[in-house]
């Protein structure tokens, strides 16, 4: 599909972690990484839906195939897509040159794999764009952060800084209005676990980490994308706080049938599809695990080392077009 030049807008609006713990080492992260990107890319709608698709998914730092997972996507459903990215690849020239902060490079080996920029990706596929980055890559220039694609106009987008625990965390926010209401849309990712010492699971860092986003999101339709990394599943506090929000997975809600998602070893249910819908404008939604191989083989799933979640909704048709 040939690309387009697209409107891009000033960025998105990043409001800065404040608390004292992890100030100082926060400063040299923000340093080392490029601006965030607003793109509106996609055709202009001029028609109702009345269902939608949403697709979550950890990309390994830009390893997924995520134009494949997309085609696939779009031979399930015609559904207007919205994708919500964890570990999106960017490489371009506002990310510095090298690293101000050894500490602060993200530090995944500096061997040569094919990696998508998220940003040629949207052009390709000629989808909305809000990226947010969170880290670099180590001393090369470029960064990876969380991403929202779009067939829909984006609206209001503004990402926030979580607590510091182990590494820079920077979810990213924004609103879609559909005929049943406003939607607010959330990619984000916790961390894998805290620091040396007796918090190096990081279970309470990231509950920490999830009752600070959960404060900022108060909008009543609401669907959450995201590498939570829960290794201790639904025991963690994390999930406690998410259902006591009104987070659920699917409607009428269900437990998720799979095992896993992270498909590397030790295979865990690290990433979630979550919605929080107060108003009753979504009258169903399923979730479920895209798998490439039928059996679930292969070391990496559409090259990434995380499963792709698909979410089908059906909205209600009240209220007005988008």
């Amino acid at each position: 599909m040939a690309s387009a030049p697209g409107v891009a807008h000033d960025g998105v609006p990043v409001t800065p972690w404040r608390g004292l713990e992890g100030r100082d080492r926060l400063e040299a992260w923000r340093a080392n990484v490029g601006s965030a990107v607003a793109l509106d890319l996609a055709p202009s709608v001029t028609s109702r839906a009345g269902s939608l698709a949403i697709l979550s998914w950890n990309l390994w730092i830009g390893r997924g195939h995520l134009a494949e997972v997309v085609a696939r996507v779009r031979t399930i459903t015609s559904a207007p897509l919205i994708v919500l990215a964890q570990e999106a690849f960017r490489m371009d020239a506002s990310v510095p040159r090298r690293s101000s902060a050894r500490r602060a490079a993200g530090g995944f080996p500096p061997r040569v794999v094919p990696r998508a920029d998220i940003v040629a990706t949207a052009r390709e596929l000629r989808l909305n764009l809000r990226y947010v980055p969170s880290m670099r890559n180590g001393s090369g220039p470029s960064d990876r952060g969380n991403a929202i694609l779009s067939d829909l106009p984006l609206l209001d987008a503004q990402a926030v800084e979580l607590p510091f625990m182990l590494q820079r965390r920077v979810p990213v926010v924004a609103t879609v209005a559909l005929q049943s209401g406003v939607l607010h849309v959330v990619s984000a990712h916790l961390d894998p676990r805290g620091p040396a010492g007796a918090a190096m699971v990081g279970g309470a860092g990231r509950a920490r980490q999830t009752a600070y986003l959960l404060d900022r999101l108060d909008g009543d339709m609401v669907v959450l994308g995201a590498d939570l990394n829960l290794s201790r599943g639904r025991r963690e506090r994390s999930w406690s706080l998410l259902h006591e929000a009104g987070f659920v997975t699917g409607v009428p809600p269900v437990r998720h049938p799979w095992r896993h998602t992270f498909h590397a070893l030790p295979r865990l249910v690290l990433d979630y599809l979550l919605l929080r819908d107060r108003t009753g404008g979504v009258t169903s939604a399923q979730v479920e695990r895209l798998d490439e191989h039928p059996r679930d083989r292969g070391p990496t799933v559409f090259g990434s080392d995380h499963h792709p979640l698909l979410a089908r909704l059906e909205l209600s048709a009240r209220g007005e077009a988008w």
